[in-house]
């Protein structure tokens, strides 16, 4: 007896390696997370560059107000000017107001004979790198330095002996 032959059943098993729509997906969450990242370094960079400018126009205030304190500018106008050529993209205004200070003892005899009054700054440093129209403010600063007081004669009398 014979028996018909038997076909043999070819069982395929899957080849490894990925299917086309697992290489899709994996490529969309990578390209996600790369422009997170990207727009996280640019806001990284942006702020540094901030920050850099910030400094550096720090600086420049407190040599402007070594100077002015030595050197004031004029009273009651606004005074405007440049730090060179290495520094053209910052800029400086100020602002003076004069206060004369009112003292209680000012008229007694034996008072203080004079003061000097007073000098409220308004200072700002502009940086325009020339990405924005009128630049921009880096650095805005109130502040007043008060003039030296001429002391009565018997307050001199009394630190002539030191």
């Amino acid at each position: 007896m014979s028996f018909p032959a038997r076909r043999h059943r070819s069982v395929r098993r899957p080849l490894p390696g990925f299917v086309l729509l697992e290489v899709l997906l994996s490529l969309t969450i990578l390209a996600i997370s790369v422009a997170a990242f990207m727009r996280s370094f640019t806001s990284s960079l942006k702020a540094t560059s901030l920050m850099e400018v910030r400094t550096q126009a720090i600086f420049f205030a407190d040599q402007l107000m070594d100077e002015f304190e030595i050197f004031p500018p004029a009273s009651n106008e606004q005074s405007e000017g440049g730090f060179g050529d290495a520094y053209a993209e910052f800029s400086w205004s100020v602002d003076v107001e004069i206060i004369s200070p009112k003292y209680r003892l000012r008229d007694e005899p034996d008072g203080i004979d004079q003061y000097f009054a007073m000098r409220n700054y308004t200072l700002e440093i502009r940086y325009d790198d020339g990405t924005k129209e009128n630049g921009a403010s880096a650095l805005r600063l109130d502040s007043a330095i008060i003039g030296f007081e001429k002391f009565s004669q018997q307050s001199k009398l009394s630190y002539a002996n030191y």
